[in-house]
């Protein structure tokens, strides 16, 4: 679920700065975002387990590209840690299993550890 801090809202202005990032903790994946206006002086953030939604995850990849995996098979990461991680339904994990997946850089580092219950967080 989802963490939530809002202290006040502005429309979206040429002063305002967005961040987002992802990290392991416990063996987990976690995401967090902020937006800041110093214009203003409002701030507002939140965060939460797991990938994090679409939106955070295309600011981390503009900002730090994806990293190409492979998946299941001698060569590519567990398809139990993918389906873990992004909560894949079957037909999804086979999709990713033949295409593969595009994954953030600190995603990529949980896979390739073999997900969450190898890192130790599960």
């Amino acid at each position: 679920m989802a963490e939530q801090f809002v202290t006040l809202h502005c429309t979206p202005c040429p002063s305002c700065r967005f961040d987002a990032g992802q990290r392991i903790a416990d063996g987990r994946l976690r995401w967090e975002e902020s937006q800041y206006c110093p214009a203003y002086g409002v701030e507002a953030c939140g965060g939460g387990w797991g990938p994090g939604p679409e939106w955070v995850r295309a600011r981390i990849a503009a900002r730090e590209g994806t990293v190409r995996l492979a998946v299941g098979g001698a060569d590519g990461v567990p398809l139990r840690a993918v389906r873990e991680v992004y909560g894949l339904s079957l037909p999804q994990l086979r999709e990713a299993r033949a295409r593969g997946l595009d994954a953030t850089p600190v995603e990529a580092e949980l896979l390739r550890g073999g997900g969450p219950r190898a890192a130790g967080g599960g």
